[in-house]
C-alpha cells in the first residue's frame, strides 16, 4: 500500500513537471484533443512490471504488429479529428442565418450575399448610355469649336499674322502664348477624361452576364413575399432585363432543367442528397430553400460523363455485335455523330470551335474502328 501511494505521488510530481501550471492570462492548447491521455495505474506492483518486461522479451522474437501501423496512419485521414476535441471552440463559429439579421436593409443584405445565385444588382444601363449621349454632344460641340479657331488662324492666303499658331505647340517660347486654344484644349481634355471613364465603366459592366429568368424570379419573389422596403425603394427590383449577375454562372439547358427539378422536389431523399447542413442552417423560412451548387454540379458531371460514354460505346457494341454492312454503319455514325453533337452543344458550355472540335474526334474514333472491322473480315 505505501509501494502504491508512493508512486501515486511520484506519478504526479512527474505529471506537474511536464506539464507546469501556467500564469493566468495565458493560453494552453489542451493537449487530450490531439492525442490520447496516458493514465498510470498504480495499483501495479512490481511483480507485474517484471512480468511485463518478460513478456515484451518474449515476443521479441515474435513479428512485430508496428508493420500495420503505416496502414491505420493511412486510413486515419478519412477520420474526422475534430470529433476528439472535447472543448467548444467550434461552436464560437457564427453562422449564417438570415433569421439573424433585422428585417430590411440588413435581412435583404444577407439574402444576396447567401447564394451566388441572388447577387444581382440594376446595371443602369439607360443611365449610363444617355450620360455618354450627353458627354458625347459636349466633345462634338469642343471639337467644332477647335476646328472653327484652326480655321480662323489660318486665315486668308497672304494674310498669316496668326498661322504660326497651328505650327507651334499652345504656348510659344518667346512670350506670344494661344491663351484661347490653350484654354480650350484644357476643356477637351477634361471632358475626354470623363468620357473614357465612363466608357471603360460601361465596357466592363457590359461583360458581366445577365441573370437567367430562374434567378431573377427567385429574387424577385422574395422581396415580392418579404416586401422589406417601401414602395418607393422597391421600384428597382421590377426592372428585369436590366440586372446583372456578379457571380460567373457558366449554365446551360442541363443546369437549368436541374434547378427547375429541385424546385419540384423540396423534400425526400433527393432534398436529403443536394442540401448539406450549411445550406439547411442558412434560414428557417419555409418558403426559401437552398441547394449545394457543388453537389448538383458533380451530379450534372457524372450524366454527361455517362451520356457521353454511352453515345461512343453504343455504336461500337452495334458494330461488334450485328452483320451490318458498310453503308448501314456509315449511317449509323452520321446519326450518332449528330446526336453527340447536340448533346454537347445542349449539355455543356462549349463554344462553336470546341463543339467543331469535338465532333470531328468523335467521328474519327467511329471511322477508325469501322477501318479496322473492315479489315478484320477481309482477312478472315
Amino acid at each position: 500500500m505505501a509501494n502504491s501511494v508512493l508512486m501515486v505521488s511520484v506519478t504526479r510530481t512527474s505529471r506537474d513537471a511536464q506539464h507546469p501550471v501556467q500564469p493566468s492570462g495565458s493560453i494552453v492548447r489542451p493537449q487530450q484533443a490531439y492525442w490520447p491521455q496516458h493514465i498510470h495505474d498504480s495499483s501495479r506492483g512490481l511483480g507485474s512490471l517484471e512480468s511485463q518486461n518478460s513478456n515484451r522479451n518474449s515476443n521479441a522474437h515474435r513479428p512485430s504488429r508496428n508493420l500495420w501501423k503505416p496502414t491505420f496512419r493511412m486510413f486515419s485521414i478519412f477520420s474526422n479529428k475534430r470529433a476528439i476535441i472535447n472543448d467548444n471552440r467550434d461552436g464560437r463559429i457564427v453562422k449564417r442565418q438570415l433569421e439573424r439579421y433585422p428585417e430590411g436593409y440588413p435581412r435583404v443584405s444577407a439574402y444576396i450575399d447567401s447564394d451566388s445565385d441572388s447577387v444581382l444588382f440594376r446595371r443602369f444601363g439607360t443611365l449610363h448610355a444617355r450620360t455618354l449621349l450627353y458627354k458625347q454632344v459636349e466633345l462634338t460641340e469642343l471639337e467644332a469649336q477647335l476646328d472653327k479657331l484652326d480655321k480662323e488662324d489660318e486665315g486668308e492666303p497672304g494674310a498669316d499674322d496668326n498661322k504660326w499658331r497651328l505650327g507651334h505647340s499652345i504656348s510659344l517660347a518667346g512670350g506670344k502664348e494661344n491663351e484661347e486654344r490653350r484654354d480650350l484644349m484644357k476643356q477637351i481634355d477634361q471632358k475626354l477624361e470623363e468620357y473614357d471613364n465612363l466608357v471603360l465603366r460601361e465596357a466592363e459592366l457590359r461583360k458581366l452576364s445577365r441573370p437567367s429568368k430562374r434567378m431573377y424570379r427567385n429574387f424577385m419573389d422574395f422581396m415580392y413575399t418579404e416586401h422589406p422596403f417601401s414602395d418607393s425603394d422597391e421600384r428597382f427590383v421590377y426592372h428585369e432585363h436590366d440586372f446583372v449577375s456578379l457571380e460567373k454562372h457558366e449554365e446551360n439547358w442541363l443546369d437549368e432543367l436541374m434547378h427547375r427539378f429541385m424546385n419540384h422536389c423540396k423534400t425526400g431523399i433527393l432534398r436529403t442528397i443536394f442540401v448539406s447542413k450549411e445550406d439547411q442552417a442558412k434560414t428557417t423560412d419555409p418558403h426559401i430553400h437552398y441547394y449545394s451548387e457543388d453537389r448538383m454540379g458533380a451530379f450534372i458531371k457524372v450524366i454527361i460523363a455517362v451520356a457521353s460514354t454511352a453515345l461512343l460505346l453504343i455504336p461500337i457494341y452495334i458494330f461488334l455485335t450485328c452483320s451490318i454492312s458498310l453503308q448501314l454503319m456509315a449511317t449509323i455514325t452520321l446519326i450518332f455523330a449528330l446526336i453527340f453533337a447536340t448533346a454537347v452543344s445542349v449539355f455543356t458550355t462549349a463554344n462553336r470551335q470546341e463543339v467543331f472540335a469535338a465532333t470531328a474526334a468523335y467521328c474519327a474514333v467511329l471511322v477508325v474502328f469501322i477501318g479496322n472491322i473492315q479489315q478484320t473480315t477481309k482477312v478472315n
